[in-house]
C-alpha cells in the first residue's frame, strides 16, 4: 500500500498552527490499525505522508512525486524481508541531506537499541506518547 497525502482540510485552513506543515514524512508500519492512526495523526498535524510497505516502494513514490522527506518513521519489525531499520537506511542513503529517521519498537533488546544508535537514528519505545512523538518530529536539528 502506498499513499501520498497532504495535510487535511482543517490543516490547510490554518497552516501556521500545524506543527508539521510543509514537512514530508515517510511512514513504514506493517500493523494496519497503527499505520492508519499514525498517518491520520501526521496528516492532522499538517504533514504530507508517504506510506509504503518497503524502501523500494517509498523511493519510487518519492522520486515520481519529486519529494524529499524530512523524516522517515518506521516500525522496527516491518516485514520478514526488510526491517524498518533497513528500510529507513535505504531511504536515507538515496535521499541524503537533512533527512532524519526514527525507529519505533516495543522490543527492549539492547541489540536493537545499539543497531539504531549505530545507524545514527532516533529510537522510541512503544507505547509511544503522542506528545513525545510530536516533540521529536518538530524539534530542530
Amino acid at each position: 500500500m502506498t499513499t501520498v497525502a497532504s495535510s487535511g482540510e482543517e490543516s490547510d485552513r490554518t497552516p501556521n498552527r500545524s506543527p508539521l506543515a510543509g514537512k514530508t514524512i515517510v511512514l513504514f508500519e506493517d500493523d494496519d490499525l497503527v499505520r492508519r492512526a499514525t498517518e491520520r495523526l501526521l496528516r492532522g498535524l499538517g504533514a504530507q505522508v508517504v506510506v509504503a510497505s518497503g524502501s523500494g516502494q517509498a523511493l519510487e513514490v518519492l522520486r515520481s512525486a519529486d519529494l524529499t522527506p524530512d523524516w522517515v518513521v518506521a516500525d522496527y519489525w516491518l516485514t520478514p524481508d526488510e526491517s524498518g531499520l533497513a528500510a529507513t537506511q535505504a531511504v536515507l542513503a538515496q535521499m541524503g541531506g537533512r533527512v532524519r529517521g526514527v525507529i519505533l519498537t516495543g522490543d527492549s533488546s539492547s541489540e536493537i537499541s545499539a543497531a539504531v544508535s549505530e545507524a545514527g537514528l532516533r529510537l522510541l519505545r512503544k507505547p509511544v506518547s503522542v506528545d513525545q512523538f510530536i516533540a521529536l518530529l518538530t524539534e530542530n536539528g
